[in-house]
């Protein structure tokens, strides 16, 4: 008989990333090992923390997770692979992090490519970005998710260009002020704007944060209070309600194209919603509640579930146009465009100054306000304008779905004379 006692390769364990998220957050694998050893590895999975059973360690059963059993599943397959291919190496690369993040690419991603550990920046960075977009491919709002991914892509390409051109052999240990002031030189020279380079910073602090955490940077030196993202507050128009009509009583039957963005807007606008959940509702989310139309979102930012009644003027667009149902989906970019031609047709041309930052400079212009509409002003116009109609902030929230009124508050788009008005007719000023 043996006796001899074999010590257990390590401890796997799963976890959320963050437990007070709002929405949803990754599901991280724990492996501790040795003395005081550890590391952690993104599952590519994601769930909201009310759906997390901490002491399971497994997504609860919810009937509106449609991939609970797959992912569960997964879970515990990744903890069985990896235990039983940590048990095949010996004593020496059972304490090797390298190596066991290798197991865990292989095991998790299928990633059978990666032939080295990774030790540089840019290497990290690339890997960091491949395990975005893996992730991206299991979460609700994929599109979401690739707009991040691309933005991940574009900081890392800056940064390339900068390495090559200024020949600054750029890694985890020369990343500083030195670095960081330099970094913003280049940009500005490219005639890069303020908010633009404030992305990239962010962006780069964000993976920065994720090599520490992971144990393969222990250069600390970004994060020097200096070492921050900049920005500048950017023009964020609303329509009034008069240019709401203007906007919904214009004929725009000539060009289709803009008639289908501007009633999808119209949509955003009475039902104050991103973009995201407007553009493309479909006919199953229009519910009946005690004889009043309502639409169903499942906000995909934040999945919180809101109902909002259907405004008579987009049963009228529905009814009108499209046989009683919501218009088709249209590509965001084409939203973006259209609208500002239909912007200009309803002849919302007021001059707006704009002032920006670029290649360090500041430039001032008047610009019409039709330029300047977006899908995202669709939200804002309905939480200013149901605001100064007096509709109680919390049934504002209700809809738009903000958590706080702080939030709420910093998002409207309300001038210090709007808003005295609006004081002016509460009790207290009136006879």
């Amino acid at each position: 008989m043996n006796n001899t006692i074999q010590s257990t390769s390590g401890t796997v364990k799963y976890r959320i990333k963050d437990v007070q998220a709002k929405g949803e957050t990754s599901i991280i694998l724990d492996y501790s090992f040795g003395r005081n050893n550890r590391i952690k590895f993104a599952t590519g999975y994601k769930v909201h923390p009310k759906n997390w059973d901490k002491i399971n360690q497994r997504i609860r059963a919810v009937s509106t997770i449609s991939n609970r059993e797959k992912v569960n599943s997964d879970l515990l397959k990744f903890s069985y692979e990896f235990i039983d291919a940590v048990s095949s190496l010996d004593e020496f690369e059972k304490q090797n992090k390298d190596i066991l993040k290798l197991l865990l690419a292989k095991i998790i991603r299928n990633d059978y490519e990666i032939v080295k550990p990774i030790s540089s920046f840019f290497d990290f960075a690339d890997d960091f970005i491949k395990t975005k977009e893996n992730q991206a491919k299991n979460i609700d709002s994929v599109k979401l998710a690739s707009v991040t991914v691309r933005s991940y892509k574009q900081t890392v390409n800056r940064l390339k260009d900068f390495n090559k051109k200024i020949k600054y052999n750029l890694d985890f240990d020369s990343i500083d002020l030195k670095f960081y002031y330099s970094f913003i030189q280049y940009l500005e020279s490219n005639n890069y704007s303020i908010n633009t380079i404030g992305k990239h910073i962010k962006n780069l602090i964000t993976i920065m944060n994720r090599a520490t955490e992971e144990g393969i940077n222990t250069n600390l030196k970004y994060k020097h209070r200096e070492f921050k993202s900049i920005s500048e507050e950017t023009v964020s128009i609303y329509l009034t309600e008069s240019e709401i009509d203007a906007l919904y009583n214009v004929d725009l039957s000539k060009t289709p194209d803009w008639e289908l963005a501007r009633d999808i807007f119209l949509i955003g606008y009475y039902t104050g919603q991103r973009v995201s959940d407007y553009n493309g509702i479909v006919e199953e989310q229009i519910k009946k509640f005690d004889g009043r139309e309502v639409f169903q979102f499942k906000q995909k930012k934040t999945s919180k579930h809101v109902y909002v009644p259907i405004h008579h003027r987009v049963r009228a667009i529905m009814d009108k146009r499209y046989n009683g149902k919501p218009p088709r989906k249209l590509n965001d970019p084409d939203i973006n465009e259209y609208i500002k031609e239909a912007g200009r047709i309803a002849e919302i041309t007021e001059l707006i100054t704009i002032q920006k930052t670029i290649g360090g400079k500041n430039e001032t212009k008047s610009v019409p306000k039709n330029t300047l509409i977006v899908s995202h002003t669709a939200r804002r116009s309905f939480c200013t304008n149901a605001y100064l109609s007096k509709m109680p902030v919390i049934d504002i929230m209700a809809i738009s779905g903000h958590s706080t009124e702080r939030e709420f508050y910093k998002y409207i788009k309300v001038t210090p004379q709007e808003r005295a008005v609006k004081i002016a007719e509460s009790s207290f000023f009136k006879n």
